[in-house]
């Protein structure tokens, strides 16, 4: 049964499970965001609509999407489709030092930039005091500009369209694991599953950041009584708590300090690895010189090989005493996801119950 804006409205926004991915903004005039919500400001009147489609929290068929990137659905039921696994970072200090942690992420949609295979990479830019927003970088400076995690839920993807705009199609995307799947399903409509009223295109390069939860607005104003935003350098949030830097020092709160800040729809969210991305890229939760890098699509391959031989960054393999530790943590959260789904909740997501029995079946062997 086709569904636009109205169910869009009745199933998600009013249920408090946007993602605030910003997909759906942009495609419609009637969608807009501020301070990182996203509301309808007047309906449409149509009962077929894009926005819907591209919703990571419409209805969401992982196997389907997983076919339509890799040709066959996932293997791994926990990791997702990838080809390697692996450390890394990237070799210019410059580039490591204003990134997060390793600087992966900044150096690989740098060199994709620089060599000329994109026009254009849609980041999240903003400094840690205050909400971030969408960027569209053209050049390495730019992207460098936008270095660093936000740990809350901008609307990137507003980006991708603001680009589109602006003439440009050969387009990158930096997103969390919702903004990937979003871009996903925007590749579908590209691919002609849409509706004729809205011209699709769709991202040439998706990197996928881990994400395991995002926090609301509502955290910034917190933050701004904690400390003086203008004051801060970064935020980190590493398994002891939240960390922020300031000009006076480092300041740490535990966990709990910002957990009532995480958006509901995340507690709904199976996938924490952006396991549709071409490449997905995390904190090791070990070492901070390095980051996770999961090396997915034959074309995210490409790149990271291109930028390794280019010296660009470096590789090591994933430690094998490692891996358990990653492989726990997603599952575990994939298995509250299948037991809330017994609940009722998540809804939006097509799995087939012996597909759930399944991952609650799985355990992850110690190292």
């Amino acid at each position: 049964m086709p569904k636009g804006i109205r169910e869009l409205q009745a199933e998600v926004l009013e249920q408090d499970l946007c993602t605030g991915c910003g997909m759906c903004v942009g495609m419609c005039p009637y969608i807009k965001t501020a301070a990182e919500r996203v509301a309808v400001i007047h309906p449409c009147g149509l009962t077929d609509g894009n926005c819907y489609r591209v919703c990571p929290r419409g209805e969401t068929d992982m196997d389907r999407l997983a076919r339509q990137v890799f040709g066959a659905e996932s293997q791994d039921l926990i990791l997702g489709t990838h080809t390697g696994l692996f450390f890394a970072r990237a070799t210019d200090g410059r580039v490591a030092g204003r990134g997060q942690y390793g600087g992966t992420v900044s150096a690989l949609a740098t060199f994709a930039l620089d060599q000329g295979n994109l026009e254009a990479m849609v980041l999240t830019k903003g400094k840690g005091g205050y909400p971030p927003s969408p960027f569209v970088a053209r050049s390495g400076e730019e992207v460098l500009a936008c270095s660093g995690s936000k740990y809350s839920a901008s609307p990137t993807m507003a980006g991708f369209h603001q680009a589109v705009r602006e003439g440009l199609r050969c387009i990158g995307v930096v997103g969390r694991p919702c903004q990937v799947t979003a871009a996903r399903k925007l590749e579908g409509l590209a691919a002609g599953e849409g509706v004729a009223h809205i011209p699709p295109a769709a991202p040439a390069l998706v990197i996928g950041l881990f994400c395991f939860w995002a926090l609301a607005p509502g955290f910034y104003r917190w933050l701004a009584e904690q400390v003086d935003p203008r004051q801060v350098g970064s935020v980190d949030i590493p398994v002891e708590g939240l960390e922020v830097r300031t000009i006076d020092g480092i300041h740490r709160w535990p966990v709990d300090a910002i957990r009532p800040f995480i958006r509901p729809t995340c507690l709904q969210c199976m996938d924490s690895t952006a396991e549709l991305a071409d490449v997905s890229v995390g904190s090791t939760e070990y070492d901070p010189a390095w980051n996770t890098l999961v090396v997915r699509t034959a074309r995210g391959m490409e790149l990271v090989e291109q930028a390794q031989r280019a010296g660009v960054i470096e590789m090591k393999p994933y430690p094998p005493e490692r891996m358990p530790l990653l492989r726990r943590a997603v599952l575990q959260k994939k298995q509250r996801v299948v037991r809330a789904m017994a609940e009722g909740q998540a809804a939006y997501l097509r799995l087939e119950q012996a597909q759930r029995d399944q991952i609650l079946a799985l355990e992850v062997q110690a190292g």
